[in-house]
């Protein structure tokens, strides 16, 4: 943009526009998930329209700086600075703005917008294509809302109207266009609209889902582990009053055992920790040889249910003894049958953790849900092979921020650093102080969004396509018989073709037809009355055309030409002589004693004298390529080209005789009197010099040399020049002639 072209009043309104720009990208609109609606860029739209690239390119900035400070992304820069200059410069080839931003965003924004999410984004490849497209459906809906704003309000919008149109636009196409932007905003709004609702409506029965499901399998979680804590309890209660020697405690535990099989393994520990009876029986003879190697007197399971004297239920951990799988173990004490509060053992089971997949596996009716089961310590118990958890793992994850809008609780658990979540889900804490969480991919849910808004974008499609076809046709079926109105009454009277009009013609058409044609009659009976005075005034005006030109050009006083029009003409004379090899003679005349004349014969006799020397003059001097003039009060100018250079100063002097012997008659008192003149002349090739004033300052000075020899005589320079040609005088009145 040129400095010295820059319009104040444009900058002024360019930089309000990107003000206001900036304050609505400020707070979009938000829509579902990190997607918002941005409407700042609607005045980046309307100075494209009005102003051109460069100012709509200094709006861009300051509306792309709002999004920069929610959004923290400096790619805003690029791809919406980029659409202000496609924009301004598609208005200039009379594009209108909506076809221009859908050209960009399937052309550039789109890509462009791939390639920083590609390289500069940990966003899911998944994600990328609902982003892809909301950004192309944002840009149409406000390059729609922007041509909307100024079609609505023209003559708001005049004063600050900087480009123009190249050319007139058919009114087909200005129809097609206005149906284009109202079926693109009313049709997207709605589609947003009802989009919005859905996307609530899914979220909310997804939600819905998903605390079912941790209801439900919560408690049958809830019930699994409670119905084997009742069993331990049951068991060590039973063992603490039954009457029986602990030699018989084997059966029982294996009876108890066989009973409970979501046991993995059942083991009975004296008050020293050393275990005394263990199921399955294959373990036990390996775990007595060797007590003093397997004593549980340092497990938390042991230490709770004994020392605090209650059932306890541990936290997932790796076992020992029995295997290295991780387990829970559920623990109660075992106390005497005669001090019922001294304890004198534990009973403990192991629970076998693979029952929380026959669980997992009974969701069957939700095929995308996962369950985990974390302790509260947070340590995974149990999760689905596609959450890809490992038991024993702590479980860290975090929730979803503020940035990404839904109704839905999301969280990530393996990438806590992007904002794009992972999972939806739903927990239900468990008494034991376990926590049970569903979670279902959110994956699935953008695509159905995707899905949505491509849906959206197709309607929009075939919508667009089949209003243009119908405003299009609707158009032309209004212009047609304009144009036929048009070209009958553009053509002659006697090729004018009837005009056919139908009974569909809307009557404002049939009524401008009757009047076009009453007033054709009209005009017609003027036509001749126009005619006649036309040619009157043609012809007046051709003989004031005239004189004006001879007033322009010529002295009103002797009837020469006057010294703008020599000094004019000598530039072709000049010319024409260089060309041509030619000589040209600057003569200057300078009346004696002129102001002698004036005081003694007054005014009017020194305009007869002038007019007299103006005849002699035109006599001498008769070529039709010899320009006399009146150079200025009693001083002539001559310039005589193609002249013999060596017969010049002959012919001067010749006029200069005719005129001393010239008798002039005062035509106020009739006295008679003579002038003489001075005469000094330059004589030379035309490619001397191509200005006008270095010849004339040669023929002052002779002029000058003139008046100071006595006056009265004629003092000529003959520039010598190699191109000079000296020619014998023709024979004929023309001496002075080649």
């Amino acid at each position: 943009m040129d400095i010295k072209k820059i319009n104040l009043s444009h900058l002024k309104f360019a930089v309000l526009l990107g003000i206001i720009g900036l304050l609505v990208n400020t707070f979009p609109i938000p829509l579902f998930a990190n997607v918002q609606l941005v409407l700042g860029n609607t005045v980046v739209v309307i100075a494209a329209i009005l102003l051109g690239p460069w100012y709509a390119l200094i709006t861009a900035l300051f509306a792309a700086t709002g999004l920069m400070i929610i959004w923290d992304s400096p790619h805003v820069y690029i791809l919406y600075c980029i659409e202000a200059l496609w924009l301004g410069y598609a208005r200039q080839r009379d594009v209108y703005a909506l076809y221009a931003s859908a050209i960009y965003w399937i052309v550039i924004g789109i890509p462009l917008t791939y390639v920083y999410a590609s390289l500069f984004t940990n966003l899911p490849l998944e994600h990328l294509p609902f982003i892809f497209l909301k950004q192309g459906l944002n840009g149409l809906i406000y390059a729609a809302l922007g041509s909307t704003i100024i079609t609505f309000a023209p003559k708001f919008w005049h004063q600050f109207q900087g480009v123009k149109d190249r050319k007139r636009r058919q009114f087909s196409a200005q129809l097609t266009y206005s149906f284009a932007i109202i079926i693109t905003i009313a049709l997207l709004s709605s589609a947003l609209m009802l989009n919005h609702n859905f996307i609530n409506k899914q979220q909310g029965l997804l939600q819905q889902h998903l605390q079912e499901s941790a209801n439900h399998l919560g408690q049958a979680t809830q019930g699994f582990v409670d119905d084997h804590l009742s069993a331990i309890n049951n068991g060590a209660a039973w063992l603490s009053n039954a009457k029986v020697e602990q030699g018989v405690w084997q059966n029982l535990l294996t009876t108890l055992h066989n009973n409970y099989p979501g046991f993995i393994t059942m083991l009975i520990a004296n008050e020293q920790g050393h275990i005394s009876q263990a199921s399955p029986m294959s373990r036990l003879k390996h775990l007595t040889e060797q007590p003093e190697d397997y004593s549980v007197k340092d497990r938390h399971y042991f230490q709770e249910a004994f020392y605090n004297k209650k059932s306890y239920i541990s936290p997932v951990f790796k076992g020992r003894g029995f295997g290295q799988d991780p387990i829970i173990a559920i623990s109660a004490p075992i106390f005497s049958s005669d001090a019922h509060m001294q304890p004198i053992g534990v009973l403990e089971g192991s629970l076998d953790l693979s029952h929380f997949a026959t669980i997992d596996k009974g969701n069957h009716q939700y095929l995308e849900q996962s369950i985990l089961i974390v302790d509260e310590k947070s340590t995974v118990i149990y999760a689905s092979e596609a959450l890809e958890l490992a038991p024993l793992s702590l479980f860290t994850f975090k929730q979803g921020s503020e940035l990404y809008r839904t109704q839905l609780d999301v969280m990530n658990i393996h990438n806590l650093e992007t904002l794009t979540p992972e999972y939806i889900y739903s927990s239900f804490p468990m008494r034991n102080g376990w926590t049970l969480y569903v979670l279902e991919p959110f994956s699935p849910l953008i695509k159905m969004v995707e899905q949505q808004y491509l849906a959206t974008f197709a309607i929009l499609l075939v919508a667009m396509i089949a209003t243009m076809y119908i405003a299009r046709a609707t158009g032309n079926r209004l212009t047609q018989p304009l144009e036929e109105i048009s070209t009958s009454f553009s053509q002659a009277d006697e090729g004018r073709q009837q005009v056919h009009l139908d009974d569909e013609t809307p009557i404002e058409i049939y009524s401008l037809y009757s009047k076009l044609r009453k007033t054709q009659a009209d005009l017609l009976s003027h036509q001749l009355e126009l005619e006649e005075k036309v040619a009157i005034r043609t012809f007046e005006l051709e003989n004031l055309n005239q004189k004006l030109k001879d007033l322009s050009e010529r002295d009103a006083l002797t009837g020469l030409y006057n010294r703008r029009y020599a000094e004019k003409k000598f530039k072709a004379i000049q010319e024409l002589c260089e060309r041509s090899d030619e000589t040209i003679a600057i003569v200057l005349l300078d009346l004696d004693h002129f102001k002698g004349i004036n005081d003694t014969y007054g005014h009017l006799g020194g305009d007869e004298c002038l007019r007299v020397v103006a005849t002699l003059l035109h006599q001498h001097f008769k070529r039709d390529t010899d320009i006399i003039a009146r150079y200025g009060g009693e001083e002539f100018l001559l310039i005589l080209p193609l002249c013999n250079p060596l017969k010049v100063e002959k012919h001067l002097n010749d006029f200069r005789i005719a005129l001393s012997k010239l008798t002039i008659i005062n035509p106020q008192d009739i006295r008679t009197f003579n002038v003489t003149a001075s005469i000094g002349a330059l004589v030379a090739n035309g490619n001397h010099h191509r200005e006008l004033d270095e010849w004339l300052k040669i023929a002052d000075a002779n002029l000058y040399s003139a008046k100071e020899s006595g006056r009265n005589r004629v003092i000529t320079s003959l520039v010598s020049s190699d191109s000079i040609k000296i020619k014998a005088p023709k024979q004929d009145d023309s001496s002075y002639e080649i």
